[in-house]
């Protein structure tokens, strides 16, 4: 319960850094360029890499999985009420599973990418482990230690691209309550099938994968803090040049 715990506060944490993310980002743009339209050009291209991560992987459970992939598109758009979106992708209509697996899609890749990011440059075992001992002093020193990768703002950019794009769209997760309720379906046949000996089996493949995205969420919920301070500092500098000031409603 305290490894769901942690991770659930981990999650909303890093959601809520991800959101003033993109504002300050879009701050940025704005005040960068002067213009609207340019503005969200220059935003998409900051985020591109995850973008087009978050889109091919719709395309690509789309195709396996049968589904026919009709358009995808990257490029940016600013919609009724200022949202923007940044691509899309049309795929033929299909039942609920395939389509809550289209549209979960983008995250498993997301997740994947940061993995891979996470333990092959940013040592995300250690930062694991720092979850799995409950140890703040451990988890402090992995943090710290990541400017100190080899290349690591190379790899910070692409984990912050990746990061604020992998996360679903409203349209994402229409078919999402049936795939849910077929996997607690399952995870329930297979309990009850099993007993004891299937929980036993099953709780530390959960348990391990509740610290791992908990890692993955904390090294998230990091880099995009490190952002929001560096756009922050960016656009008090710009307002102070230009004179301009954005306001988000």
């Amino acid at each position: 319960m305290s490894a769901l715990l942690v991770f659930l506060a981990t999650f909303g944490a890093a959601l809520a850094l991800e959101r003033m993310a993109h504002r300050r980002l879009q701050e940025v743009c704005i005040l960068l360029t002067g213009n609207v339209e340019l503005a969200t050009v220059l935003y998409a291209v900051v985020l591109l890499p995850g973008v087009a991560l978050h889109e091919i992987s719709h395309a690509l459970m789309a195709a396996l999985l049968g589904v026919r992939v009709r358009r995808l598109s990257l490029r940016p758009e600013r919609r009724r009420g200022g949202a923007i979106r940044l691509g899309y992708v049309e795929v033929l209509r299909s039942d609920a599973l395939r389509s809550g697996l289209i549209g979960a899609a983008p995250l498993f890749a997301g997740l994947a990418a940061l993995l891979v990011i996470g333990m092959l440059v940013f040592d995300l075992e250690a930062i694991q482990l720092a979850v799995s001992e409950v140890s703040l002093a451990a988890l402090a020193d992995a943090l710290l230690a990541l400017p100190r990768a080899t290349d690591s703002w190379l790899w910070i950019y692409l984990a912050f691209a990746v990061a604020n794009s992998m996360m679903p769209s409203a349209s994402d997760v229409q078919a999402w309550p049936a795939l849910v309720a077929g996997l607690a379906l399952g995870s329930a046949a297979v309990l009850a099938l099993g007993g004891a000996s299937a929980w036993a089996a099953l709780a530390p493949l959960v348990l391990g994968a509740l610290r791992w995205l908990t890692a993955i969420f904390l090294l998230t919920a990091c880099i995009n803090l490190l952002a929001i301070v560096a756009l922050r500092l960016a656009a008090a500098l710009m307002g102070a040049l230009t004179g301009r000031r954005v306001e988000f409603r």
